[in-house]
């Protein structure tokens, strides 16, 4: 009797099986032309098990079609068609009860020479401290190729720039879609690159890095990828001393305590150079409050603060902590990581906002001047 239940036992869970999974048609479609495209190669991804390919087709034609795709529990997948070495995606989320599904990913065609992309959005930030200038820059590209194609060769076409006197890369990354992807500058003949492509629509690239400054005068030179109508230079504290060729005060940002600058139509290939001087942003609080000792450029704290202040500080150690104790199986995990990053960076740059803002004789100041440090903390376990 016994083994006759798990007879049954088993036919059920293999039909429960077969009944929750089916075929999925991937179709490939030429964005540059509109009609059937090809990819060199068709990858499906399954999210729900650490972006595990589950199957792959090389050197598809119009479309290509993958059996045994589970649509059960929270199956999401992700569909990478490659095509002259870039990759083009699609999410899938198959219905349930369902034993056919048709979806499609368009593929681009492929030149060379990005001929028709402009910067639609940028902004350059230089915040002073004592002893470094922390320097944020963020610029939004178009390709707006007609028709579409993408712009690729190796080793990148995305075009950055990084001083030779940086200290600390905090950030390099580049996004076309939703999640960005972290790299490096490639030097070349031409410059440096970033190893991506531009696609039909638009991408960001962003940055953040150190440079050494000596709380009086300090240099940031900035070098132009693109043709950038009106750019943008913000400053912190606004009473910061900047100068260049070009470069006029445009206003003053009173809610986020920024000075700005302007200078109008940059071109590509532009070498900037801005001379700044001035008391920079106090590292340290007064020694009643906190003991800080620097250490090849990290900020150490030995705390004696209100409760308030250490609880909000050991909340954000303790998601550094928990942040480090789920980073490591899975690409999952490792977005998660990334977001996390992602977001602790964000506070990083509404903290600074808010020190500027402060009164400059308000404890409201040295509070917020310890969570900036602890944000900083927590940043340094978890990259």
């Amino acid at each position: 009797m016994n083994r006759i239940v798990i007879k049954h036992l088993l036919l059920s869970i293999l039909l429960a099986g077969i009944l929750n999974a089916g075929d999925l048609r991937v179709n490939i479609i030429n964005g540059t032309n509109n009609t059937k495209g090809n990819a060199d190669r068709v990858a499906l991804m399954d999210l729900s098990s650490g972006m595990a390919e589950t199957a792959a087709a090389a050197n598809v034609t119009g479309s290509t079609t993958f059996s045994d795709v589970t649509s059960e529990g929270q199956s999401q997948y992700l569909i990478r068609a490659t095509l002259n070495g870039i990759t083009y995606s699609e999410m899938f989320v198959p219905t349930a009860g369902v034993s056919a599904w048709e979806t499609s990913v368009t593929v681009y065609d492929t030149e060379p020479e990005a001929t028709s992309v402009k910067a639609v959005d940028s902004y350059f930030v230089i915040y002073a401290f004592e002893t470094q200038l922390y320097i944020r820059k963020l610029l939004d590209l178009e390709n707006v190729s007609n028709p579409p194609v993408s712009y690729f060769k190796s080793p990148g076409v995305v075009k950055v720039f990084l001083p030779e006197n940086v200290t600390e890369v905090e950030n390099v990354s580049f996004k076309n879609g939703t999640m960005p992807l972290n790299s490096q500058p490639i030097q070349t003949e031409d410059g440096q690159v970033l190893p991506y492509a531009l696609k039909p629509g638009t991408s960001q690239i962003d940055m953040s890095y150190y440079l050494p400054y000596d709380n009086s005068a300090g240099e940031v030179i900035e070098k132009i990828g693109y043709d950038v109508d009106h750019y943008h230079v913000y400053t912190m504290p606004m009473d910061l001393n900047i100068s260049g060729s070009g470069l006029s005060r445009e206003g003053t940002d009173n809610e986020n305590g920024l000075a700005i600058y302007s200078i109008n139509g940059v071109k590509a290939g532009t070498t900037l150079q801005f001379k700044v001087s001035g008391q920079g942003i106090s590292e340290t609080a007064p020694e009643e409050h906190a003991n800080h000792q620097q250490n090849t450029g990290r900020i150490v704290v030995e705390s004696r603060m209100d409760l308030s202040t250490e609880l909000a500080i050991s909340g954000v150690l303790i998601l550094a902590a928990l942040i480090a104790l789920f980073m490591s199986v899975t690409q999952q995990n490792e977005d998660m990581k990334q977001e996390s990053i992602l977001m602790l960076k964000e506070q990083k740059i509404a903290l600074l906002k808010q020190y500027a803002s402060t009164d400059k004789d308000s404890s409201e100041r040295d509070k917020v001047l310890y969570r900036l440090v602890s944000v900083y903390k927590t940043l340094d376990r978890i990259k």
